[in-house]
């Protein structure tokens, strides 16, 4: 290999971690107020501060070692019990009661409580420390797919990614989140590209070692950070595999086999994070059936909104009552990127340059770089769109309830894929201007 391109990969790798990690865990490029900056999601962190506490307190396994809060006299919480649990962290003190929170595994608090009991640091040392390794993790996965972008599709394509990530609030607020490690979201997609990629150049690799380790992927991120957002990394990966197939031209029957096989084994790793949660919980109640009805409820409640528990807060009836088109309505009108930007600005601007993609590949004369991967990168970006749409349609509830935090998932990958193709577009008419027609 062409030792001034491995130079360049290089390059566009640590410049992209670089930023992208100092945006995360600083809000270096200004995207956001810092006071929205620090208190994004707070009530979601408090869980793993709580978590953290009580593993202090009363060990690592404790109640299951799941989520929760300290000190919290009712399940309708505020800000002042959120911030509760961050002083006494950060106090080191201990609480007098503790509840948990049942609805996912709750590792990523596990892991941050056992290095916290080993690291010789103060406690607001080991938070900062905490935050730096999720945005180190958070950079490193979207660099490498800055990098796998180069290696596919060239120097503006990736920097047109680099550039439009480095100016999405959503994804500078969740880059150094606690709770959510959203690299974890994008890390089975991330995989899946560098191994079929590698796959390409070698045909006699196994596709075995693909199934298992997005199962071993998928599961951890269940058990790392939940299930919000749980549909659009599947999604993602499904993207990947779709791009593929239309890039090397599987053909239909390899490209179902592919595709149920990586459904199969995702959607058993969901399963087995399911009965994971449920253990825990039945620590807890005595019985694993609480658990399984938990997670029935839960997934009921989050969907349609109510399930007819006459317990549950007629809040919910709410979620249940909203149209799906009037919640889509909400969240594409969200701000996307610095200037008021919209998503259903860059709907718009997506649509615009698959029209330039379509022409500068249908037009014979035009020297273009790789119909093929073109074709497969259009295609893929629109079904891509399914991805964040199917979170939307099929959690409804959750989505209803979470208009103010949903907004990411129009990057899981669509937003990405579609700057990817807009890049593409600009990369071929720079290319027109070097190179002469055919």
């Amino acid at each position: 290999m062409d030792k001034r391109y491995d130079l360049k990969m290089l390059t566009i790798g640590v410049l992209s971690f670089l930023l992208l990690f100092l945006g995360f865990y600083r809000n270096q490029w200004g995207l956001v107020g810092m006071e929205r900056f620090s208190a994004f999601q707070r009530d979601s962190e408090s869980l793993v501060l709580g978590r953290m506490v009580h593993a202090r307190q009363d060990g690592l396994l404790a109640d299951g070692a799941l989520l929760g809060w300290g000190d919290a006299a009712t399940p309708d919480l505020n800000s002042s019990d959120y911030d509760h649990q961050f002083d006494v962290y950060l106090a080191g003190g201990d609480f007098e009661s503790f509840m948990v929170y049942k609805s996912q595994s709750g590792l990523q608090a596990t892991l941050f409580s056992a290095v916290d009991s080993v690291l010789p640091f103060s406690a607001s040392t080991n938070l900062r420390a905490f935050r730096a390794i999720t945005s180190f993790l958070s950079a490193l996965v979207f660099s490498a797919l800055i990098v796998w972008l180069y290696m596919e599709f060239g120097m503006v394509t990736s920097l047109t990614v680099l550039i439009t990530l480095l100016a999405s609030q959503w994804v500078t607020l969740y880059g150094r989140n606690l709770f959510y490690s959203i690299w974890s979201y994008f890390l089975p997609m991330v995989f899946s590209l560098y191994y079929l990629q590698r796959e390409s150049l070698l045909p006699q690799m196994r596709e075995l070692p693909l199934y298992w380790a997005l199962f071993a992927l998928v599961l951890f991120k269940c058990l790392l950070s939940g299930y919000d957002f749980l549909l659009p990394p599947l999604g993602m990966v499904a993207t990947a595999i779709i791009y593929y197939a239309l890039r090397d031209g599987w053909g239909f029957s390899r490209s179902v086999r592919r595709l149920s096989w990586v459904a199969l084994s995702t959607i058993v790793a969901v399963l087995l994070s399911f009965l994971v949660v449920a253990a825990q919980i039945g620590t807890t109640t005595g019985k694993f059936s609480d658990g399984l009805l938990h997670i029935a409820n839960t997934i009921g409640r989050r969907s349609v909104g109510s399930i007819g528990d006459s317990t549950l807060d007629p809040i919910y009836q709410l979620a249940q009552d909203a149209s799906v088109m009037s919640v889509l309505d909400t969240l594409i009108h969200k701000p996307a990127l610095v200037g008021g930007v919209q998503f259903i600005h860059l709907f718009a601007l997506f649509a615009l340059a698959s029209i330039a993609v379509i022409f500068l590949m249908r037009a014979p004369k035009l020297a273009v770089i790789d119909r093929q991967k073109g074709w497969a990168l259009l295609i893929a970006t629109w079904i891509s769109l399914l991805s964040p749409l199917s979170w939307v349609v099929m959690f409804k509830a959750h989505a209803y309830f979470h208009l103010h935090t949903t907004s990411i998932v129009w990057h899981m990958p669509y937003v990405v894929f579609g700057f990817a193709l807009l890049g593409w577009a600009l990369s071929n008419l720079v290319y027109q201007r070097e190179t002469p027609r055919i």
